[in-house]
Parts: structure tokens; C-alpha cells; sequence
């Protein structure tokens, strides 16, 4: 998809990769479902991908075998990767235990997950303020007739 806004510059760093792998972690141990381990690869993946998002390409554009969720935000602030997590994960309380649906949240607890890559990026959009992060997992999870397996109860 072509560029349709100036690209937003990376606001990744060591202390936002810290927080999104300890609460990822914090989430996954409630559902009593093994930690990930933050990934370099999945890192730099996250980082084009969070880039791409912000200059208006779509969530569809990303490649197949990786999980992706998306958070936008916008104000004063810059939003943190615990503002992530806690909105994606916020969708649990919604979720049918009795028919799963793919969500940001199941993506997040998902058993067979075994690694993530996360990416921010932030500054002047159109709008004011804004903050793309972007969460990578592989495998990816939300697959269809695996839900019980893969998204224990908390």
C-alpha cells in the first residue's frame, strides 16, 4: 500500500521492550501458559511494521506466520507498552469462553506462542500526538478450532 502520511520516527528503546515482555509475560502466567522471549528479528519485524502502520498502511499488509496487534494512541503523551497491553487485554473480560473469537487479547495469552518482537513509534501526526506499537508473536496465534487449547482460563 503506498505511503499516504510522513512516517512517524521509532520511540523503541530498551526500558519499552523491558515493559512489553513483563507485561506480556504477567498476562501468559495468569493463564498459566509458558513465557516468550523478545526476539531480535521479530524486534526489527516490528519496527517496519509499526513505521509502515503510522505512514497508512493497512493491519492486513503484514506478513503471513506472524501474529500482529496494533494499538494507536493519541494525546499529550506518548503511550507506553503497559497502555497496550492493558487495552488488548482489557478485551478478555468480553471474551466467550464457550465460542472463541480471534482477538488481540487471545493473540496475547496464546500457549503455542513462543516469541514476540514490539516496536513504538510516536510524534506529530495529523492530528496531534500520536503513538503507534505494534506487538509481533510466532507462531502466530487466533487459529481457527485451536482456542481451547491454546487460551486456558485465568
Amino acid at each position: 500500500m503506498p505511503q499516504t502520511r510522513p512516517v512517524l520516527p521509532d520511540a523503541t528503546n530498551a526500558e519499552f521492550l523491558l515493559q512489553a515482555l513483563r507485561e506480556v509475560n504477567e498476562r501468559r502466567a495468569a493463564h498459566h501458559v509458558p513465557p516468550l522471549a523478545m526476539d531480535p528479528l521479530l524486534v526489527e519485524y516490528a519496527r517496519a511494521r509499526a513505521a509502515a502502520l503510522s505512514g497508512g498502511a493497512g493491519h492486513e499488509d503484514g506478513r503471513a506466520g506472524t501474529g500482529e496487534n496494533v494499538f494507536h494512541g493519541a494525546g499529550a503523551d506518548m503511550s507506553t507498552a503497559a497502555d497496550a497491553v492493558a487495552a488488548w487485554y482489557a478485551e478478555s473480560a468480553a471474551h466467550d469462553w464457550n465460542d472463541p473469537r480471534p482477538s488481540p487479547f487471545s493473540a496475547l495469552v496464546w500457549k503455542a506462542t513462543t516469541a514476540m518482537g514490539a516496536a513504538r513509534v510516536a510524534g506529530q501526526g495529523a492530528a496531534g500526538h500520536e503513538t503507534w506499537i505494534v506487538f509481533v508473536f510466532e507462531p502466530p496465534g487466533n487459529v481457527a478450532g485451536e482456542f481451547q487449547e491454546n487460551v486456558p482460563r485465568p
